[in-house]
Parts: structure tokens; C-alpha cells; sequence
């Protein structure tokens, strides 16, 4: 269930978790959880019954009447708050709010994509966990689209990260052997650079001075 963040305004949906399945659901008082009997009433204090089918139900919180069934139906302990809840309450600018930054975070991550190619394209698809032993630039591109795509937010947290550069040594040290990596050791030849890759990372901003070796080792190998 979307929470509602102001209940004097916004509008919400009363959706069927399974509209296939789920014939007519009605809202009547109930016994919540603490064992409260809590009366459905309207706005003038007289009972109420609200019956939801399968056709959408929406609530304009700014009307009395709809803003008492909210509150009355999102405690409920069976349709809302059962293992198998037969409702959910949507908030329609909170789920559009969301949907907008998902889109917007998708188009700022395609496009950040879209500018790798080569060995830029390969290093940060490696830090993705995206298999480039032995894979066409195309196929690795399509993949880096695909995971910018379906996950903006990491693709991007990813790719401002400020040891990206390092994350993308450590990765394609680890497919070139310059590294070993077992049960999460990281080691350079037999120097034990951490228990993880943060310690790793630590490790290489400490021996800076090794880099330009690591990275001609890097150049070197041929895999």
C-alpha cells in the first residue's frame, strides 16, 4: 500500500491486489487488531456500506465522505492488513512522483551509457558484473543498455562512484590474474591487499605508487 502523505489532500485508488480472482469486496465495520470495533460512519454520523468490484474506485481526500472510507479501510485487518490482502491503496501523485524520477533517473542513465565504448565500455561493464571474457563490444553495449535501463539508480550510483576507478582496476585485474580474488580475499601477487573490495580499494589509494605497474601488468596480458 502507497501511504497517503496528507489526508486532507491527494487523490488515492482503491485497487484489487487480484482483480481475477476477487469477485466483490465489502466494507463494513470490523473488529480491528486490538480488538476495537471500528464503525464505518459518513460524514453525518449514519452507518455506511461501500462494496469494491473489479471497476476502479478512486478517493478525493479533500471530500469528507472519502477521506472517512480511506481511514476507516487502510486499518483493515483482513483487506488491507491480512497475509493475503484483497486490497491495496494506491496514492496517485506519490506512484506518478515515482514512476517520473524512474524514467528521468533512465534517461540520465541511458545516456551516460550511451558515451562508453571500447575499453571504457568493457572496465565499467566488469564493475556492472557484466561478463566480458570472451564477449562482442556490441553484445557487452546491449548489456550495460539493458542494466541502465532496468536499474537507473545503481547503473548511476555505479558511476559517479569516486573509486570507480579503482573498482575497475581491482575487476579487470581480477579477469587478467594481476589479482586473485577467493572467498573475498583480495591479493596483489602475495601482498594481502583486504577481506573485501573497500579494503582492497584503501589498499591501492595507500600504494598509489604501484599503480603505474599495475597498470602496465594490466596492458600486458592478453585474456
Amino acid at each position: 500500500m502507497t501511504k497517503v502523505k496528507d489526508t486532507e489532500k491527494g487523490i488515492v485508488e482503491i485497487r484489487m491486489v487480484n482483480p481475477k480472482r476477487t469477485g466483490t469486496v465489502t466494507l463494513r465495520n470490523y473488529t480491528d487488531e486490538t480488538g476495537v470495533v471500528r464503525e464505518f460512519k459518513d460524514s453525518n454520523d449514519n452507518p455506511r456500506v461501500k462494496k469494491y468490484t473489479k471497476a476502479l474506485t478512486v478517493l478525493n481526500m479533500e471530500n469528507e465522505n472519502d477521506r472517512l472510507e480511506y481511514l476507516h479501510l487502510k486499518d483493515h485487518p483482513i483487506y488491507i492488513k491480512g497475509s493475503s490482502p484483497l486490497l491495496k491503496i494506491v496514492d496517485v501523485v506519490a506512484e506518478a512522483e515515482e514512476r517520473t524520477n524512474n524514467r528521468e533517473a533512465a534517461i540520465d542513465a541511458m545516456i551516460e551509457a550511451r558515451g562508453l565504448r571500447g575499453e571504457k565500455l568493457v572496465n565499467f561493464a566488469r564493475v556492472l558484473g557484466i561478463n566480458t571474457l570472451n564477449v562482442l563490444e556490441t553484445v557487452i553495449k546491449d548489456r550495460v543498455y539493458d542494466y541502465a535501463e532496468r536499474q537507473p539508480e545503481e547503473f548511476l550510483t555505479a558511476f559517479k562512484d569516486p573509486n570507480r576507478l579503482f573498482k575497475e582496476i581491482l575487476h579487470k585485474g581480477k579477469v587478467k590474474g594481476v589479482f586473485s580474488h577467493k572467498n573475498n580475499v583480495w591479493k596483489y601477487r602475495e601482498t594481502l591487499m583486504g577481506g573485501n573490495i573497500d579494503e582492497a580499494i584503501l589498499w591501492l589509494n595507500e600504494n598509489e605508487d604501484l599503480l603505474p605497474s599495475i597498470r602496465k601488468e594490466l596492458s600486458s596480458v592478453k585474456n
